[in-house]
């Protein structure tokens, strides 16, 4: 409800806006995904917002999909530096180092294990738990929904995808010397997603 606020906020009443396109052919097999971030600030107001536009292309069909979403807190160089992405489908930066629980601006994985390309977007760059994401999801058709459930309840990427159980695990810094290592999983047949488990443990 707050991102679809601020983003109905930065379409009717933008004052000052500066924009941002980045197009990425090679994080898919399938498809090209195009990135326009518009920042807008409202002096009187003072609002420092965000407006993320999703563009998909089928690299086969000749068809193409839409997702917007408002973003409250994004650092200064999201969606700026266009390399700052991750894919485990085609392996661009699948190594690079992981800094402050950040995978990237946009990283392309199975999230739900049926052997299809998903993707994930940062929505904000959080604090010292590092940035959440918007997760979208691939059906059989080629089409993409968000998953609300990663989205909402997870929403930290995942450190640790467990193909045998369907499992996701994110690890988040619940105090200074601790990390929450938290489990979710999927059930292929009711196509749900569970908490499964929570603790705490050591970096």
């Amino acid at each position: 409800m707050k991102n679809t606020i601020l983003l109905l906020v930065c379409i009717f009443f933008p004052k000052i806006v500066l924009g941002q396109t980045c197009l990425h052919k090679n994080l898919s097999k399938d498809f090209n995904f195009e990135i326009k971030v518009k920042k807008i600030k409202i002096p009187k107001e003072e609002i420092d917002s965000n407006a993320v536009k999703i563009i998909i292309y089928n690299k086969i069909a000749n068809k193409k999909q839409e997702f917007n979403f408002g973003a409250s807190y994004l650092f200064q160089k999201t969606f700026i530096d266009c390399k700052t992405v991750r894919s485990y489908s085609t392996g661009i930066n699948k190594n690079a180092e992981i800094i402050d629980n950040d995978f990237g601006d946009i990283i392309v994985a199975d999230f739900n294990f049926d052997n299809r390309e998903d993707f994930a977007v940062k929505n904000d760059s959080g604090g010292n738990g590092g940035p959440t994401y918007n997760f979208y999801i691939q059906d059989k058709n080629k089409n993409f929904a968000l998953d609300k459930f990663l989205t909402t309840q997870m929403a930290f990427f995942p450190s640790k995808f467990i193909a045998k159980n369907k499992r996701l695990v994110t690890y988040v810094h619940a105090n200074a010397y601790q990390l929450s290592e938290n489990v979710f999983e999927y059930n292929e047949l009711s196509k749900k997603w569970k908490y499964k488990a929570s603790r705490l443990v050591s970096p």
